[in-house]
């Protein structure tokens, strides 16, 4: 006789329900995706998602939640950036981003889909938790242009440019098999992406050494 599956409580559930949905809309799209697709997809009546999630809506803002909280601590080197360790900090969020969007495609497919679709979801997720890393990020480039550490350069097309590096890198590699890239191992591709951003923004140049040893 095999044993009763335990109950999920209800937070439980909610995670399910936003995990499936992930996985529904970054293979359909949002046009070609359904409650009763997603309800498929994690198991469940379709009535069960709106036990959890009032509307649509509420369950892309659900997502963009279960995103941020996964990932703000990996994008947020404070350490770092308080020991002005340059290196360190740009190769912190260069290995985080590139570890865990290459791992798992999942979220960066949906929001693919969401700004070719002109979903609000891709609104949504740029006005909120990736413009506050922005501004975080470019607050501190700015700190240090004005401490004599960076070049003079527009902080937030210097912020943008980095995580835009590590961005087309997974794309090319996870999204569009560039075979030529298949090869190279991640600890290169963060070298290589923190050594070119820094050689560019910084006054004086870094030591020559592996970045990911200091990460």
């Amino acid at each position: 006789m095999e044993p009763k599956r335990k109950r999920m409580t209800g937070d439980e559930r909610r995670q399910e329900i936003i995990r499936a949905a992930m996985q529904v809309f970054s293979r359909n799209g949002f046009s070609g995706s359904t409650t009763r697709k997603i309800a498929e997809r994690a198991g469940i009546s379709e009535a069960m998602i709106y036990n959890h999630f009032r509307s649509k809506k509420d369950l892309y803002a659900a997502i963009i939640d279960e995103k941020l909280q996964e990932g703000e601590p990996l994008y947020y080197p404070l350490v770092a950036m308080k020991n002005k360790d340059e290196p360190r900090v740009f190769a912190a969020i260069v290995s985080n981003y590139l570890r865990r969007h290459s791992e798992d495609t999942t979220f960066l497919r949906l929001l693919l889909f969401s700004a070719l679709e002109g979903h609000e979801l891709a609104t949504m997720f740029i006005a909120g938790p990736v413009r506050k890393f922005f501004e975080f990020l470019a607050e501190y480039i700015q700190k240090r242009t004005a401490e004599g550490t960076f070049r003079e350069v527009n902080p937030e097309v210097a912020a943008r440019s980095l995580l835009g590096m590590i961005h087309y890198f997974v794309l090319l590699s996870e999204i569009l098999k560039d075979e030529s890239l298949q090869s190279v191992n991640q600890t290169e591709v963060v070298e290589t992406i923190v050594n070119i951003f820094c050689e560019g923004i910084m006054v004086k140049p870094i030591e020559r050494e592996d970045v990911n040893e200091r990460n």
